[in-house]
């Protein structure tokens, strides 16, 4: 790119005026737009223009054909002004104009008429992109612009500048030596004037040949073959890093080749795959997955796999077998082991729950029986199903106070509170409140309380409370004895 001609000067701040001061008339100057007359400019241009004020510049345009850019204040022009130019003035004349105002609104300009380039540099290289290439490697950029003045490639693993020409015949050298695997890379083409250009594509590094990273079940795309372990008919697929193009790969099972995956015929597909119907029996097998690249190289692994078609061990349900409760919605909690792994846990009626402890709430229902389904179900697809019956009972308790003095009676001595309950799943307490205080508490039929009235003053509330078995409660009607 062509020098950025001129320099930046910043005058002094706007002093301050007095009442009786003259009014300031005399226009900033503008000695230089940073540019000179016929030159060439390209997309993104830093200026840096010259200019002069008695009082100071409080703000700069930058005008390009007449229509306002850039509008920089005071202090923001530090490091220049910026000429941003459409790419449709490709190679038009322009006029780059740059107007300095003062406090009071005084301005000047200055116009320096120029000559766009805003394409950036183009070139065909080569090898093209997705080439499979080893060692060092000799890059050629063809048919290149004229005003190309730089080419860089760039490696994306790294960051860094990996090659570089600065003249024709722009060769350029990449050592790729001990490297293979796919090479992600851009070019980056810079012409005299600034304007760059990015090619981004791949290459392949190939010196060793194919490698068999793993298994997986391609219709589940969140598992992996747990622990070397299968169940059912599985479908599995190898994933195989192969920068040159797979022929083919071979599924053997116990030294038998039970299918091939013609990779480079019709119905290839970008993971070869193996559908094996292992039946219903446990046991264990030895795979063998060999993977062929065009160019001969070969590739293997072996694992020895676990058939597992069995689902999860349940250890565990809440609430237990047979337990009360109560509330519009039951909490309930399972847990199980299985050595693939439990993919989650649904409590029929409700939801799943995909992280331990599998939670969930299930609604109560009317009182009774309420039976609650837990299915787990392990990484392989195999469930197991467990059952647990719950007695909801959202019913209060009955009470009745069968002898003690009524209501607006006056007792001096001690007396007898005798009290009867009843509840379909059994009374847990029941509890004497005197001026809305427990004082005493019974949990056997029949349930009885003495109560000495000197010690609770003149004015004394008694009144009973009940609990059943799950909690629910309920109260008798508040009598009032005086003394």
């Amino acid at each position: 790119m062509a020098a950025v001609a001129g320099s930046l000067v910043m005058s002094g701040s706007v002093p301050a005026l007095a009442a009786d001061s003259f009014a300031d008339v005399d226009a900033p100057v503008v000695t230089s737009t940073g540019l000179v007359d016929g030159q060439l400019v390209g997309r993104s241009q830093r200026l840096r223009p010259v200019w002069t004020d008695d009082t100071g510049v409080t703000r700069v345009e930058v005008i390009l054909n007449g229509a306002v850019l850039r509008i920089y204040a005071s202090g923001q022009w530090d490091q220049g002004v910026h000429l941003p130019v459409p790419a449709r003035l490709h190679d038009t004349d322009a006029d780059v104009t740059i107007r300095a105002f003062d406090a009071l609104g005084n301005h000047g300009e200055a116009t320096s008429h120029v000559r766009v380039d805003a394409e950036g540099p183009q070139a065909t290289l080569s090898p093209p992109f997705e080439s499979i290439v080893g060692g060092v490697v000799a890059l050629v950029a063809t048919e290149a612009s004229d005003d190309l003045a730089k080419i860089v490639l760039w490696d994306h693993a790294t960051g860094r500048e990996v090659a570089k020409a600065t003249s024709a015949p722009w060769t350029m050298t990449w050592d790729t030596a001990g490297r293979t695997g796919v090479a992600h890379v851009h070019f980056e083409l810079t012409d005299r004037v600034g304007n760059v250009s990015f090619a981004y594509g791949f290459y392949g590094l190939d010196n060793t040949g194919p490698t068999i990273t793993g298994l997986r079940f391609p219709r589940q795309a969140d598992q992996t073959v747990v622990n070397g372990r299968i169940s059912g008919r599985s479908r599995l697929a190898a994933m195989i890093d192969s920068i040159s193009p797979l022929d083919r790969v071979e599924w053997w099972v116990d030294g038998t080749l039970r299918s091939t995956y013609p990779v480079g015929g019709s119905g290839s597909g970008p993971e070869p795959f193996f559908d094996w119907d292992t039946g219903k029996a446990n046991g264990t097998a030895v795979l063998e997955v060999r993977a062929y690249d065009v160019l001969g190289h070969r590739a293997s692994m072996t694992r020895t796999i676990v058939i597992d078609n069995i689902g999860p061990a349940i250890t565990s349900i809440t609430p237990a077998n047979r337990a009360l409760v109560r509330g519009s919605e039951i909490r309930t909690t399972v847990q199980g082991t299985d050595p693939s792994g439990i993919r989650e846990a649904y409590l029929l009626n409700a939801s799943s729950v995909l992280k331990a402890p599998y939670t969930e709430f299930a609604s109560a229902g009317k009182d009774g029986l309420r039976t609650l389904t837990w299915t787990l179900t392990d990484r392989l697809g195999n469930d197991s199903t467990a059952k647990r019956t719950v007695i909801v009972d959202n019913t209060k308790p009955k009470l009745t106070i069968t002898k003690a003095p009524a209501n607006g009676a006056k007792v001096k001595k001690t007396v007898k509170v005798t009290v009867s309950a009843t509840d379909r799943n059994g009374i847990n307490r029941i509890e004497l409140l005197i001026n809305g205080k427990v004082v005493a508490k019974d949990t056997k039929a029949a349930y009885t309380f003495k109560v000495n009235p000197k010690k609770y003053g003149k004015k004394i509330k008694v009144q009973v409370r009940g609990y059943d078995k799950v909690g629910n409660v309920t109260k008798t009607a508040t009598r009032t004895w005086r003394r």
